[in-house]
Formats: C-alpha cells, structure tokens, sequence
C-alpha cells in the first residue's frame, strides 16, 4: 500500500480507481497529502506515520472531493491546510455524501475534516530538509491544487494530473484544467505521483504524460467543435467524439469504466461549447 517514491516520499494507495494520496517525511515532521475514502485508508496512513516516529499532526487537502476528504479524520489531529474554496467544495458536496449516507449534512459536515488555514494563491511547508510547496492547479476542480517537492523535483498531482484515467471534469471546466496542465508542463519534474494510476518517473516522460492530458482536452474540444459545426447535437454528437482515436491506447478501455469516463468528459465539454457551463 505504501511505495517510497523518493527519499522520504511514500505514496499511499486508496480504493477509487488506483487511486493515490502521499506522505512527505522530514526532520520537522511529517505532512500526510489527502486521506482517501473511507477511514480505514486514512487510519492506514496515520498508523504508517506513527511506526515512522511520527505524529500525523499535518494534512494538506489538494481538493474537497470526496475520495480525498472522506477518509481524512485519522490524520487531522493538528492543521490541515487546503486552498481558500476548499471548504465550500465541501459543504457543496456533503449534500450528496449526507444523502448516500442517510444522514443529515450539518452532521455530516460537523464530522469531516475541514481547513484550519487556507491560502489562495501559494503555500510553502518546510519539513527541514524537504519542502513542499503548493501551487492551484484548477480545472479538475475548482479549488484544486498540486504538491512540488524541490528537493526532489516531485510533483503530487492531486487530481489535476491522473495516469490511469481520463481526466475528469464533472466538477470542473476543460479549458481551466488545460491551462494547469499546460503550466505544470514547463516545470522541472522528474517524479510524479498522479492523483489516479501509477507513478512516473524520468523528466521526458513526465512531461510527455502532462501533455498528452492537455492535448487529450484540447483534441476533444476540437471534435466537440467541428461536429456541432456539422449540425450534429446530443447523443449522436457524443458517439461521434471517439475514445479510442483521441486516448491512442495510452490507456485500457476495460479498466475503471474508462469509455464511461470518457463520454462523461466529452459530455462536460459538450455543454461548455454550447454555453451551458462557463
């Protein structure tokens, strides 16, 4: 469950769709990185933390979606850090969360970890000898945001950038999630720890991931766009935006409901192009 992908770095696996949270362990203490679903997964990586020799007294939130909050309680015995929109991603989504789980949201969200501080453009943690720094990373999300550890040149995604699905932006906007990636690009990276799938590791490759994201979007758009010009609309419309052409076999149509995935994300920028979202 837990694979060190750098020196003191670990990633730690959650149950949604290889799902990936991480934990940073340096000589001022260690800073858990989202806390999965349910809490058994967050127990996980607080007791991973304690056989470490430390407390899991620091989180950080790289959006309020529910794979990443739900499963956080165990490692927020001190701050937990998130962007300033956090917290209303969150109680925007416990309606949903409450209704699943038949209870009431103020309840509900009376039981979730919730940011003790926010920040709205960057956020800096020196652990000592590492450090992490925090940049928005929209698109996927409102308030999302990615992890830049310089010491190793490591990027902790969030779900900004994924490796085992497509990018998914039921909650956010192509074109915003685009320019992240397009940013994320340009910067030194030699690791990344994606929010979803494996690991990559090798400074091309990275960036050939990234922008293959980017270019995923861009390419769909593209369809959505010279279809509509062609009169299509709908259903037809979105049978026309095809995986297999824009994913190259990049990624395996049988695992995690990608084609379901996929259309979703057309779907999105379907209702962005005819002016129904943005």
């Amino acid at each position: 469950m837990f694979e060190e992908i750098a020196a003191g770095v670990f990633s730690a696996e959650h149950e949604v769709a290889e799902g990936k949270n991480a934990i940073v362990f340096g000589r001022r203490g260690a800073l858990a990185i989202d806390g999965g679903t349910y809490e058994r997964e967050g127990q996980a990586m607080a007791d991973f933390i304690r056989e470490k020799g430390y407390q899991p007294d620091r989180l950080a939130l790289t959006h309020g979606h529910g794979d990443h909050v739900l499963g956080a309680k165990p490692l927020a015995a001190g701050e937990v850090y998130a962007h300033a929109k956090t917290p209303g991603v969150i109680r925007r989504h416990a309606v949903s969360w409450a209704a699943r789980q038949e209870r009431e949201v103020d309840e509900l969200i009376g039981a979730l970890v919730m940011p003790t501080i926010t920040y709205t453009h960057e956020l800096c943690i020196d652990l000592g000898d590492l450090s992490v720094r925090f940049l928005p990373t929209p698109g996927h999300s409102e308030d999302g945001v990615s992890a830049y550890v310089k010491e190793h040149k490591l990027l902790i995604g969030g779900d900004a950038v994924v490796t085992g699905i497509v990018p998914a932006i039921g909650d956010g906007d192509s074109r915003v999630l685009e320019a992240s990636l397009r940013a994320l690009a340009q910067m030194d990276i030699e690791v990344l720890l994606p929010g979803h799938g494996p690991a990559v590791y090798g400074k091309q490759e990275v960036r050939g991931w990234i922008e293959w994201e980017a270019g995923y979007l861009a390419g769909a758009r593209a369809r959505v766009r010279d279809l509509l010009a062609a009169g299509l609309v709908g259903e037809a419309l979105l049978d026309e935006v095809s995986f297999d052409e824009l994913v190259k076999g990049r990624l395996s149509s049988e695992k995690h409901g990608m084609r379901k995935r996929h259309r979703a994300t057309v779907e999105v920028i379907l209702q962005e192009e005819i002016g129904g979202k943005g």
